[in-house]
Order: structure tokens, then C-alpha cells, then sequence
């Protein structure tokens, strides 16, 4: 197998100018990499990079000394927060080169401690912009944008109680389980969690819709007990597997006719 090409990096005090939304510009740059002896906190074969607070009609020359301010976040829920972080990518072809701004000593020695991609630094700076200059309409569309949520939120929730009112274990018994589980968790992980499902969803069918509740919620505890056991053993549960399983648990409760409990994995999960 060809090994991974490793990314082309831009040098410390690279510029670029960042196409926005709105049609204008705004600029980042380059303030330290991994290599720098300057630098006080890094991650191997990345750069830190930050936002400026200049945004424009058009792409500038690196030597504007209106690029030097670094552009700090105070929209919505942020408390001047700079906008930087350490990416491990190369640069997304729609940034511009503008030439090189040699960062000041202090900038290269700023500690950060965020690690992602360039998407934040074109997005931030729209955003910080707005705040600063059209607030009121910012938070006019802020309610707009709740509302909408709020109203998306409570379709789906009724989609999803009148789902939970029909599924039946025997429509549960065809599909496959945890569909999104594709590169974690680990393959073993996933077979063994499917495994799980389909054997609880098989054994209430063969107790029989005339099987008492107390048969029925050992069965139930039972399916999560595995879990306990399984990810004692693989150690392979974290935020979003935990909200998978007891999704799919809840509509194997409602299927099997004790919907009207309420959050029973909780009883039993040690995860």
C-alpha cells in the first residue's frame, strides 16, 4: 500500500486572503508551526493559524498594516476569544496567497490549544463583522433562526412518537442495526453490538405477545447488561454510541409493549 502523501504546509508568516460569504475578503496567516523554536505549544506537522480583523472589498498586499490586528471573537457567546487554530491540512485551494507577514514575537510564542481546519477562519470573520456592525439584525435573525429550530425539533419529535406507537419487533428484526457505525467503533465492537440487538429483539418474539412484563424487562436488562459487559471489555462507548444504542433500545421497548417506562437503558447501563 502507497503510504499517505504528507500535506504541503505553508511557511510561518504565510497570508492568505479568505473569499466570504457576502463577496469580500478577509485575511490569515501563519504565526508558528511544530518546528519553530519560538513556539510554545503545537501539534506535530501542523501550523497555527489565525483570523485578522480586516475584511474588504478585494484581496490586499500582504503589506497593508491593517492586517496586523489578529481578530478576536466577542459574537453571541464568545468572550474574546482569538481566532486561531492549529491545522494539519494544507490550504483549501479557494484561499488566496497574498504574500508573507512575519509574525511578531509575541505572536509566535501565543499558546492555543485548538485543533481543527481552515473552515472557522472564513467563517468567524463574517460572523464577528455582523455583530460589530448590524447587531440589531443579527439578533432579529438569531430569533428567526431559533424559532425555526425550535419548530424542527418538534416535527421530528412527533415523527418519531408516532413511530415509536407502530414499530413492531418484527420490522426491528429486518433492519440493520447501528448503520452509521462505519469507521468507529472498531469492527469487532460493531458486529458484537449488532449481535446484542438482533438476539433481544429474536428472544421477545419467541416469548410471545401474551408473555408477562416481568419476562419481557429481563430480557430488556438483560440487552444492556451485555452492553456493560461488552464495553468493559472493548472499551468502545463514547457520546454518540451511547445515544445510538439507547435509541435503538428505546423502539425495542415500545415495540415489545413497555413504551409507557421511561428511559430503561438508565437503569441498568453502566455507560
Amino acid at each position: 500500500m502507497a503510504r499517505k502523501k504528507k500535506p504541503s504546509l505553508p511557511p510561518v508568516g504565510a497570508a492568505f486572503a479568505v473569499p466570504l460569504e457576502d463577496g469580500r475578503y478577509s485575511v490569515c496567516r501563519v504565526l508558528t508551526n511544530n518546528s519553530d523554536k519560538h513556539a510554545t505549544t503545537c501539534k506535530d506537522d501542523a501550523v497555527l493559524v489565525a483570523g485578522c480583523r480586516w475584511v474588504g472589498p478585494q484581496a490586499p498586499g500582504a503589506d497593508d498594516p491593517a492586517l496586523r490586528p489578529l481578530l478576536y471573537l466577542t459574537h453571541h457567546s464568545w468572550k474574546n476569544t482569538p481566532n486561531m487554530v492549529w491545522v494539519s491540512e494544507e490550504p483549501p485551494p479557494e484561499l488566496i496567497p497574498i504574500g508573507i507577514i512575519e509574525p511578531t514575537a509575541e505572536e509566535r510564542t501565543t499558546s492555543c490549544m485548538s485543533f481543527g481546519n481552515w473552515s472557522s477562519l472564513k467563517i468567524q470573520p463574517l460572523l464577528q463583522w455582523k455583530w460589530d456592525h448590524e447587531r440589531d439584525a443579527v439578533l432579529a435573525d438569531d430569533v428567526v433562526k431559533q424559532k425555526q429550530t425550535s419548530e424542527a425539533r418538534e416535527k421530528a419529535r412527533q415523527r418519531r412518537k408516532q413511530y415509536l406507537k407502530q414499530v413492531t419487533l418484527e420490522e426491528l428484526k429486518e433492519r440493520q442495526h447501528f448503520p452509521n457505525w462505519k469507521r468507529y467503533p472498531p469492527a469487532k465492537a460493531t458486529r458484537a453490538s449488532r449481535k446484542l440487538m438482533t438476539k433481544t429483539i429474536e428472544d421477545l418474539i419467541a416469548l410471545g405477545s401474551d408473555a408477562s412484563e416481568a419476562d419481557r424487562m429481563a430480557i430488556l436488562q438483560q440487552c444492556i447488561e451485555s452492553f456493560n459487559d461488552l464495553d468493559a471489555e472493548l472499551q468502545f462507548i463514547e457520546t454518540v454510541e451511547r445515544e445510538d444504542i439507547c435509541e435503538e433500545f428505546e423502539e425495542i421497548v415500545h415495540a415489545c409493549g413497555l413504551g409507557h417506562h421511561q428511559d430503561l437503558a438508565d437503569e441498568w447501563r453502566d455507560w
